[in-house]
């Protein structure tokens, strides 16, 4: 079984988000095959990791896409895509899907499920989730987010200058949340 976190934000009540971490992914490209052919199944949010700085930032872009559902403004299909969208700083689709998205030779997976139905599926998604990734179930917290993200991936995503240091995530994780905040307006 897997050992992720499901938690609520007081600002969506009636969701539920789920987010699993994964390492030792074998399966990556079948997971993507199936994705990219619809596959309901696999109606997850799958994040590459090494983009990722923390918790908190896979919180800002769960709350950027929840905001952009409620006020109508979802510029991809599902919420699972618009969740992997709102990761990024800029409004091309295409190049955010890719940058922050599965790959075929992703190793390890941050994968995000938000219920907006008000009924509590944690055990169904983990289960799900245990035959769906060939992989290592890790528990979804910061300490271990940390050893798979490449700052310099996030550097690149997110266009953070040089002089900026990213040693220190809660400040970077500011950063990249503005990024995601105010995507769109600038």
């Amino acid at each position: 079984m897997a050992s992720g976190l499901t938690l609520r934000l007081p600002q969506f009540p009636h969701s539920s988000v789920h987010i699993g971490l994964y390492t030792s992914v074998t399966n990556a490209s079948m997971i993507r095959r199936e994705l990219l052919s619809g596959n309901t199944r696999y109606s997850y949010a799958f994040v590459d990791p090494r983009c990722v700085l923390s918790l908190a930032h896979v919180l800002a872009a769960v709350y950027r896409a929840l905001t952009d559902m409620e006020a109508g403004g979802m510029r991809t299909r599902t919420l699972s895509s618009e969740i992997v969208f709102a990761f990024g700083g800029t409004m091309n689709i295409a190049d955010t899907l890719r940058r922050f998205g599965i790959n075929d030779d992703s190793d390890s997976l941050l994968v995000v499920k938000v219920d907006t139905d008000q009924v509590e599926r944690s055990n169904s998604v983990w289960d799900d989730l245990g035959e769906i990734v060939q992989g290592t179930s890790i528990p979804a917290t910061d300490e271990n987010i940390a050893p798979l993200t490449d700052v310099e991936i996030v550097r690149k995503n997110y266009k953070i200058q040089e002089g900026i240091s990213l040693d220190d995530r809660s400040e970077a994780t500011k950063v990249v949340s503005g990024a995601i905040a105010l995507r769109g307006y600038l």
